[in-house]
């Protein structure tokens, strides 16, 4: 905190545009006309991060019903060119994950304070981050390491995890 003239000013930590992050190298992808809405895919996802079944707790969403009461699909985090979520996290606590090649966007639970500005500025509906309200910290999807379990508990393979060791262009930023 810096005080000038007499009054406080936080700093945030907020990275301007673009941020220098290396692309992500796999990818959840949906394909949208298969999906049933069954939530699998959200129990597999928190029974593996969570040792629970706890669909709150899902880094795997589903969209909101709309026009069709089966119009519905699961909604993954999009592992973002110009990720915002990390753009505008004060504590540095989202970074790319390099140490299993999946490059993708993580939160180090130690350093997140649980202020949930990350899902604020995530520009995707349903949020792709969520908030454990138990532990007080935000949670995404980290691809499982390159083994997404979603993928694996999908009955009809309406997920695919999509890899590309030169990268992939997915998410908000890919227009500028």
């Amino acid at each position: 905190m810096e005080v000038t003239s007499g009054r406080k000013h936080l700093h945030k930590r907020i990275h301007p545009l673009p941020v220098k992050v290396p692309l992500p190298k796999g990818i959840l992808i949906v394909d949208g006309r298969l999906c049933t809405g069954c939530m699998n895919c959200m129990y597999a996802c928190t029974l593996y991060n969570d040792g629970v079944a706890a669909p709150e707790l899902s880094r795997i969403q589903l969209n909101a019903y709309s026009h069709h009461i089966f119009d519905v699909a699961a909604q993954p985090c999009l592992q973002c060119v110009q990720p915002e979520c990390l753009r505008h996290c004060p504590q540095g606590a989202i970074r790319v994950d390099e140490t299993s090649g999946t490059n993708a966007r993580i939160i180090d639970e130690r350093k997140c304070i649980g202020c949930q500005k990350c899902a604020e500025v995530c520009p995707f509906t349903p949020k792709r981050i969520r908030f454990d309200s138990v532990k007080k910290k935000a949670i995404k999807c980290d691809l499982c390491g390159g083994d997404p379990q979603c993928v694996k508990a999908c009955p009809i393979g309406a997920l695919t995890y999509y890899a590309n060791s030169e990268g992939i262009i997915s998410g908000y930023g890919i227009g500028g």
